[in-house]
């Protein structure tokens, strides 16, 4: 293959119409991630650039993570609490033999953006946006850049956080994955969270790259660190594929056997709470608080718990006041939420 055919193939646009045929109603997803063994891989990334790059991630080991379908409005549980979406995601995160509801996303797609609204679970709102947060703008092509801002207010007046995103389409050229090779936009997205709590304000930065084709099939590499932010080859533990439903040439897996749900209670918490999980076959569960900038504050479990229900007690009586995140491992699955100490 030439220079100039590379040229030719990854030098595209992304149009309205694309998103439009991408998000019809009826469109299911399907997303795979790497293990969370915290095993970091060497993945190439590129550069800012007006010369087209080859980015090939057929040698990165996914599993699969989630599978998204695309919804008739009308149908989502809280349409009434938005109105003016018109792109409703339904996603479901893969824990055990049945599938997990994990959100559903109120969007609106428009000439020139999508907008994200909202999100719920089946029985109530999660988070409204106003203004709503801009995800996407049309047409997207080399140099498009714009700003996305994402407020998270607490149920604890004076705790909220606000995630600053420039996005910027800086480089192109072709993806490589199992099902073949696409011309794709690479997207650098820059994000500030500034945590604001009782006891003063916190902020970490971090980056992220995603990969677009024209179909949507997406490659995101997540969480990048400031050390790592001038490199065009990273070590990384978070790589995301996603595309439409038998687009990415991964075969079949049987999902994984164990189901992990987490909840912590109280949240705000004072001195202490509990977290609750289950198991639906024995695993060795890791269960770590972090700070903001990922930095490990405790060990809450870590040992091999039998299949069932599981309560942990978590002491924070020693911890200050602040915006953390409680990291929940077992047998490969993962989940993340934020816990807030506030006395």
């Amino acid at each position: 293959m030439t220079l100039l055919s590379v040229f030719a193939k990854g030098q595209i646009t992304i149009t309205h119409s694309d998103f439009q045929s991408a998000f019809a109603v009826g469109v299911v997803y399907e997303s795979y991630s790497t293990p969370w063994d915290r095993t970091d891989y060497e993945v190439f990334v590129g550069e800012p650039s007006s010369s087209p790059q080859v980015w090939d991630m057929t040698g990165i080991p996914v599993e699969y993570t989630a599978v998204s379908y695309s919804v008739q409005p009308s149908n989502a549980p809280f349409i009434g609490d938005f109105p003016t979406s018109n792109l409703v995601l339904y996603e479901k995160y893969w824990f055990g033999p049945d599938d997990t509801l994990y959100t559903w996303n109120y969007k609106e797609l428009l000439n020139d953006r999508i907008l994200l609204h909202g999100e719920s679970d089946e029985t109530s709102v999660a988070w409204t946006y106003d203004p709503p947060v801009v995800q996407s703008v049309m047409p997207m092509t080399l140099g498009t850049n714009w700003i996305s801002q994402k407020d998270s207010t607490y149920y604890m007046p004076g705790i909220y956080t606000i995630d600053e995103n420039e996005i910027t389409v800086d480089a192109f050229g072709t993806l490589k994955i199992s099902s073949g090779e696409f011309a794709c936009l690479r997207m650098r997205v820059d994000q500030r969270t500034i945590a604001h709590t009782p006891v003063g304000v916190d902020t970490m930065r971090t980056r992220s790259y995603n990969f677009y084709t024209r179909d949507m099939i997406e490659v995101n590499i997540m969480s990048i660190y400031e050390e790592q932010f001038d490199l065009t080859t990273i070590l990384t533990s978070g790589v995301k594929l996603s595309g439409k439903q038998g687009s990415l040439g991964i075969p079949p897996v049987k999902p994984p056997v164990v189901s992990l749900i987490s909840s912590i209670y109280p949240n705000p918490a004072a001195d202490g709470a509990e977290v609750a999980f289950t198991l639906k076959q024995s695993a060795r569960v890791l269960i770590r608080l972090t700070d903001l900038s990922g930095r490990e504050v405790a060990v809450i479990c870590n040992g091999v718990r039998s299949a069932g229900e599981h309560k942990v007690v978590v002491d924070v009586s020693d911890i200050p006041e602040g915006i953390y995140f409680y990291r929940i491992e077992a047998n490969g699955r993962v989940e993340t939420r934020k816990l807030v100490i506030c006395r």
